[in-house]
């Protein structure tokens, strides 16, 4: 079974590396996955304290109803960004073939990027406790504590991700970073430009202290 759609290889490119910036060298979790189905072609990249979600619009999609899915390492992330970037203003073919792989042909004919399924390395539990993490915190009613403690390096990675600018007359403005805000122990769900979406994990304060003791906190 494979599925296949023609997508704008800059958006595709984009939403490759909003994935990857989340799914560092060191990271614990090895693989990104890689969903295509009618609604879109989706990558997730996690370091399992922080996850990034993007999604390209495709046409022409060919495949089962639900679409199929593969996980990919992180330089296929990497591969896809770049053939994706270099097809400017063109639309690719992204082929995917679950224990097999996924190949994007650009537009502009140039080497296609390609990356071999690596499923059989991804820890299944994780990915679905992603999926259920992200639907509790979509059902959620926001709320906003008076601190919330974060790992600088977890919220730095938020600010790699690229979406489309806002054209205001003749200036261009950045997207902004939309979180929503519980309490400040559980995770939270961010939101950036129209695709993007994200989860942060705060540091819990109590432990913190007790730890490294109350200097730096409020």
């Amino acid at each position: 079974m494979e599925a296949s759609a023609t997508l704008p290889s800059e958006e595709m490119a984009r939403a490759a590396y909003n994935a990857l910036a989340f799914l560092p060298a060191r990271s614990m979790v090895k693989t990104a996955r890689v969903e295509v189905s009618s609604a879109g072609l989706r990558f997730t990249g996690t370091n399992g304290y922080a996850i990034g979600q993007d999604v390209c619009p495709v046409e022409d999609y060919i495949g089962p109803e639900g679409g199929l899915t593969v996980h990919v390492d992180r330089s296929v992330l990497a591969d896809l960004d770049s053939a994706g970037r270099k097809d400017k203003k063109g639309f690719g073919r992204f082929e995917l073939k679950p224990h097999d792989g996924l190949i994007f042909r650009p537009g502009n004919n140039d080497v296609p990027a390609t990356g071999q399924d690596v499923s059989a390395q991804a820890d299944d539990r994780l990915w679905e406790m992603l999926d259920s993490l992200f639907t509790r915190l979509e059902r959620k009613t926001p709320a906003l504590p008076e601190l919330v403690a974060f790992d600088a390096a977890l919220l730095a990675m938020f600010s790699k991700v690229k979406a489309p600018k806002v054209k205001t007359g003749d200036a261009n403005l950045d997207r902004c970073l939309d979180m929503y805000v519980y309490n400040s122990k559980e995770p939270i769900l961010v939101k950036i430009g129209p695709s993007f979406r994200g989860v942060i994990m705060p540091i819990d304060r109590d432990v913190h202290e007790e730890n490294v003791g109350p200097d730096g906190l409020w």
